[in-house]
C-alpha cells in the first residue's frame, strides 16, 4: 500500500501511526500542524483538520476510520475482527461508544479551553463535560474488571481506538478511582508500538 499520513502530535494522529507501527507497514508522515485549513490539506479531509491519510492514492479522514481500513486491508495480522463476526459487532460498539460517550465530551471541553478564542469559550461547560466522560469511563472500567482487552481476549484496533479516549481523561484528571482503567492503560504504555503521551 502506498499510506501517506498528515499527522501532528499530540493529536488523533497518534492512533493512526500506532496501528501502521504495529501492522508493520511503511509509510510517508507529513507533520501537517501548518497546513490546518489549508486549501492544500482540504483536499484530503474537507475540513482542513488532522489526521488524514492518502492510501493508494485515495483520501481518508478521522482516525478511527483510517485505523480500521489499514487493519481490515491487513486481516494476516490480526489486529480487528473479521467482518460479520460476534467480536467485529463488539469493536464497532467501544468504537462508536469511545466516540459518543467519551471523546466528544473531551473534546468540547477542549475547544472552550484552548481551541475557541478566547471571547468565545465557556468555562462552565467543562465541570459536566467532565462528568459525563465519567459515567462512559466507569462503563468502561466495569467492563476491563473482567478483561484485559476489549475484544476477543487479545490486543486489537479496538483498544489503540479506546485507549486513546481514556488516556486523553486520565491525562485530564478524570480517571482517578478507575483502578480498571488506569491499569488498561499502564498495561498498554509497554507495548514498543504504543504512541499513547503518558500522564506527566
Amino acid at each position: 500500500m502506498d499510506i501517506t499520513l498528515y499527522e501532528t502530535s499530540p493529536s488523533r494522529s497518534l492512533r493512526c501511526r500506532w496501528t501502521l507501527l504495529e501492522l508493520g507497514l511503511d509509510y510517508e508522515s507529513i507533520e501537517a500542524r501548518p497546513l490546518f485549513h489549508s486549501d492544500e490539506l482540504k483536499l484530503v479531509n474537507p475540513m482542513g483538520k488532522l489526521p488524514a491519510a492518502t492510501i493508494d492514492g485515495r483520501p481518508l479522514f478521522e482516525s478511527a476510520a483510517i485505523c480500521i481500513a489499514l487493519a481490515d486491508a491487513h486481516p494476516e495480522k490480526g489486529l480487528i475482527a473479521q467482518p460479520g463476526s460476534w467480536d467485529r459487532a463488539l469493536h464497532d460498539q467501544w468504537t462508536c461508544f469511545t466516540l459518543a460517550e467519551l471523546e466528544a465530551w473531551l473534546w468540547h471541553s477542549a475547544k472552550h479551553t484552548f481551541i475557541y478564542p478566547e471571547e468565545e469559550r465557556i468555562a462552565e461547560v467543562i465541570a459536566p463535560n467532565g462528568q459525563e466522560f465519567r459515567k462512559g469511563a466507569t462503563v468502561m472500567n466495569d467492563v476491563l474488571m473482567d478483561a484485559d482487552h476489549l475484544v476477543g481476549g487479545a490486543f486489537s484496533v479496538t483498544d489503540i481506538i479506546a485507549s486513546f479516549a481514556l488516556n486523553w481523561g486520565r491525562r485530564a484528571g478524570l480517571t482517578d478511582g478507575l483502578d480498571e482503567v488506569n491499569g488498561y492503560l499502564d498495561r498498554l504504555y509497554q507495548r514498543p508500538h504504543c504512541q499513547l503521551v503518558q500522564p506527566e
